[in-house]
């Protein structure tokens, strides 16, 4: 129902103050909260951390600050994060990379992946659309794979870096549908961008919110979503799985960590008011809908299994490319 004369901003407000009071555990928080993230100011990712970090300052009476510590794939802000005080005050909002990916390709970690972190919340997820040049021949997936296959390795992939989400998802895809690709790695996603719009790769797995736009401006072109349904923001655009491979889905997740020592009740408080306002109707829709991520809002139990999944999943696909750390 449409709510008429308030802005999402009150209605977000007026529903955290109906939150139920916990009870008797210590008093938390009674001073800044920190979370950091291992990108730059500006990225989505930081938009999105902001967000939720507006409305939990709003709701816990403090501070939450956010803290861009970028660098070394996630290694600077995830070994940060494992030596800070394990009390609530220095949360870590992380991708997938520092947990279940690097621990592979990077020997003496100055932090252990598995022991040094509780996990809090897995917040969103989203999977990357298959674009491909505006004037590509390619319109489909089996468009795609009958090209690949009738030219074994002439198809260039983009991606922003090797064992990056993009090139693990490419490389999980090539090993489903039989075929070969030549992967070409880029600085970063703009270069791989352009690089994709002037024809020098062919294809790219590439992040929503980065290609939304571009893709509704006919600057480049979507064949596929590798989700397990359809983004609602390209309805038109079929899943990979609908498109002649059944159960592919390759998600990325985004959660909250904190150091592994932290006190189980403030963890379940800050798991419990964060998805308070995840789940907010006005939030959902203004950061989380619109920006191309799914909610996932998983428990701290929840959460723990998916990143032991995800690890799993990750040192099979890392070993087959041959990329794990000798």
């Amino acid at each position: 129902m449409k709510i008429r004369r308030f802005s999402a901003a009150t209605v977000l407000s007026a529903a955290l103050a109906c939150a139920p009071v916990f009870g008797q555990a210590p008093a938390y928080p009674v001073k800044p909260v920190h979370i950091v993230i291992p990108y730059p100011p500006g990225g989505s990712v930081d938009v999105f951390a902001r967000s939720i970090a507006n409305e939990l300052s709003r709701l816990w009476g403090q501070p939450v600050v956010i803290d861009g510590k970028p660098g070394a794939g996630g290694v600077t802000a995830a070994s940060g994060v494992a030596h800070s005080a394990p009390d609530g005050y220095t949360i870590f909002m992380t991708d997938q990379g520092p947990l279940t990916i690097i621990p592979f390709l990077q020997r003496d970690l100055p932090y252990d992946p598995i022991k040094d972190f509780a996990a809090v919340i897995g917040l969103t997820q989203s999977s990357g659309i298959v674009v491909v040049p505006s004037n590509s021949p390619v319109n489909t997936i089996a468009d795609l794979i009958a090209a690949a296959k009738t030219r074994p390795g002439a198809i260039n992939y983009g991606t922003w870096g090797v064992a990056s989400t993009p090139h693990l998802a490419a490389a999980q895809f090539a090993a489903s549908a039989g075929i070969e690709m030549t992967h070409v790695p880029y600085k970063g996603a703009v270069d791989m961008t352009r690089a994709l719009m002037n024809g020098e790769i062919q294809l790219a797995f590439h992040s929503v919110n980065a290609t939304v736009p571009q893709i509704k401006q006919g600057q480049i072109k979507a064949i596929a979503y590798a989700g397990q349904k359809r983004l609602p923001l390209l309805p038109d655009v079929p899943t990979v799985a609908e498109s002649g491979l059944p159960g592919f889905y390759v998600p990325s997740w985004l959660g909250f960590v904190v150091p592994s020592a932290t006190p189980r009740t403030i963890i379940d408080r800050i798991a419990a008011d964060t998805g308070r306002v995840l789940s907010v109707q006005a939030f959902k829709e203004k950061r989380i809908d619109a920006a191309g991520y799914e909610l996932i809002n998983l428990s701290p139990v929840q959460f723990a299994q998916l990143i032991d999944e995800t690890r799993a999943r990750h040192e099979v696909l890392l070993k087959r490319l041959k990329l794990q750390a000798r």
